[in-house]
């Protein structure tokens, strides 16, 4: 019995269409994603009649500007604006006057002309990591408490962080349909431009993969 060490075969290969075709297939659907990802990623989807106005209170003073401009609008169904955040994470142990983001937005939002009996705290989120989702869990207890549960409500943040918080506090309420979300526009660039800004395509490369990422996952939690 003789033993061989190799063997003929025969091997398929694509050929030149083939490989032409399928490079201008990755490519366009790599354009395709990547052109589309930011207004995917920036959404705005309110529910109708929502009283309540949730804020992500990390936000800097012209988001806040907004926010102020959207509540005390004319047309304006909000009667409550909750804010939601962590802690400071730098200077919480030297400040006297403010140790949370919603501690400080809520006296810009005064300064802005929000009514101050409007606005409410939800107790701040300790963890450096999941602060959403921590703020979220804060929030639906204290609406608990305030017999708010079964309220619908908009949630307000920054840009193209808006629709990985929406699915992070849809996640923890439960009530996919009593949610809604208001993407306000970015600080540091132009959305119409944000291929041709470093900070608008970093951010979106960032929260594009963190929000695939909270799509599959619980985030560790």
């Amino acid at each position: 019995m003789s033993f061989k060490f190799f063997k003929k075969r025969n091997i398929w290969l694509p050929t030149w269409p083939f490989i032409l075709i399928s490079i201008l297939f990755i490519v366009t659907s790599i354009s395709f994603i990547l052109f589309s990802s930011h207004n995917f990623l920036a959404v705005t989807n309110k529910v109708p009649n929502a009283k309540i106005l949730v804020v992500e209170s990390w936000m800097a003073d012209n988001s806040m500007e907004q926010v102020a401009e959207i509540f005390n609008a004319e047309n304006s169904n909000y009667e409550s604006l909750w804010l939601i955040g962590p802690r400071l994470e730098r200077g919480y142990y030297i400040s006297e006057k403010y140790k949370t983001y919603s501690q400080m937005g809520a006296a810009t939002l005064k300064a802005l002309g929000v009514p101050q009996d409007k606005i409410h705290l939800a107790p701040a989120s300790k963890p450096l990591r999941h602060r959403t989702f921590s703020a979220a869990v804060n929030l639906k207890n204290e609406f608990k408490q305030s017999g708010l549960s079964s309220e619908p409500f908009d949630l307000i943040t920054l840009n193209v962080h808006a629709r990985r918080s929406w699915i992070t506090v849809k996640k923890v309420f439960g009530k996919k349909d009593q949610i809604g979300i208001i993407a306000l526009p970015p600080v540091a660039y132009d959305a119409e431009k944000w291929m041709k800004s470093s900070a608008g395509v970093k951010s979106t490369i960032f929260e594009s993969i963190a929000c695939l990422y909270e799509l599959l996952t619980d985030s560790g939690r």
